[in-house]
């Protein structure tokens, strides 16, 4: 059963198409992410779908009840929705506890009490933390509290609009594992929005990217990742190595020698993707693809090496350098003459244009 359904979604501001006929079903209990970059019109599906504008075409349906489109306007406060902000907006002249009890409608200050340290404890905060102000807290410390206000009025759906996007590495992918342990221990619904493709591929069950207002392909994030529609999808989504090739039936022809590709209706010229780990980087043999190193970046687990490769020529989408991700215990150099090896099919597309100089 879906818990969200956007049918033919299409929204303007001042003639402006933002969004452009969304087609999205969210299953129940699911975490969709929502990805695409500045301006894709990811918080104004937010917005449409909480209820904080309303499209100017199509219709969303939230746990089978029509809240907007042909016969229906729904106000927010009325779809049993909640909603974390990126900066989580906590009033700042309130206590934590104050905050998380906004709302709650209980009387009794005992029975308030009880219902913030259980809301507390579901975020994994301390009860001592309902005395103390905002601004005391870390910034994953706030966007934990701003998750335990929104679950204080029992929503059915969760929005989190780039809630982790202000906090540092470490401290995002915690708050992260927090929120996405309680949202799936209360079997809330949740829509992220994100312009983080790591994140995006890590929180979500189903993954869905937007492209100048409308989505160009959803899924799995690991079909996604593995089998993009596209080349803006596979270069979204996480490195991708490109090449310029000939398709001659379940083969390319392309710089590092004829390599096998998914099945394709493409022929002739165009350009193939793969991973930067479907490429394996050992020692240079006479009769394989070789190239030499020109810079290598330490990642800890992993290093990534800039190949360019010989005798490239035209044939590679990028001057016959490619990026290639490697094991850390690489002991490739820079200026070291290297074999490059592809593990596994590549993607054919159609040959992407020259860019002009």
């Amino acid at each position: 059963m879906s818990a969200i359904e956007l049918d033919g979604v299409s929204k303007s501001f001042l003639q402006i198409a933002v969004l452009r006929e969304i087609e999205l079903s969210v299953p129940e209990g699911s975490r969709t992410v929502v990805v695409g970059s500045s301006g894709s019109g990811k918080t104004t599906l937010l917005r449409l779908i909480s209820g904080f504008d309303f499209p100017d075409a199509g219709t969303i349906t939230v746990s089978g009840r029509r809240v907007a489109g042909v016969g229906a306007a729904v106000p927010a406060h009325q779809r049993g929705i909640g909603v974390v902000a990126q900066d989580g907006a906590l009033f700042p002249h309130l206590t934590v506890g104050e905050n998380i009890a906004f709302g709650l409608g209980i009387r009794k200050s005992g029975g308030r009490a009880s219902a913030v340290r259980k809301l507390l404890n579901m975020v994994s905060l301390d009860a001592d933390f309902a005395p103390r102000r905002p601004d005391e807290l870390s910034g994953g410390q706030q966007q934990r509290v701003a998750l335990a206000r929104a679950l204080a009025r029992r929503p059915k759906v969760m929005l989190l609009d780039e809630p982790f996007s202000a906090l540092d590495a470490g401290l995002r992918a915690a708050t992260r594992e927090v929120v996405a342990d309680t949202l799936a221990r209360e079997g809330v619904t949740t829509v992220l929005v994100t312009h983080d493709q790591a994140e995006a591929l890590s929180f979500a069950d189903q993954l869905a990217v937007l492209r100048e207002g409308r989505l160009t392909q959803v899924g799995s994030p690991r079909e996604l990742y593995a089998r993009p529609v596209d080349l803006f999808t596979a270069r979204f989504l996480g490195d991708a190595v490109v090449l310029d090739a000939t398709v001659e039936g379940e083969l390319a022809r392309c710089a590092l020698g004829a390599v096998p590709i998914v099945p394709t209706p493409i022929r002739g010229d165009a350009s193939i993707m793969f991973r930067p780990e479907q490429l394996a980087v050992g020692p240079a043999e006479a009769d394989g693809c070789a190239g030499r190193v020109e810079a290598v970046e330490f990642y800890g687990s992993e290093v990534l090496l800039t190949i360019r490769l010989e005798g490239a020529g035209d044939a590679t989408a990028a001057d016959g350098v490619i990026r290639v991700r490697q094991r850390g215990t690489s002991n490739a150099v820079v200026g070291s003459r290297v074999g490059v090896t592809a593990i596994g099919p590549a993607i054919a597309y159609p040959r992407e244009p020259v860019s002009a100089p």
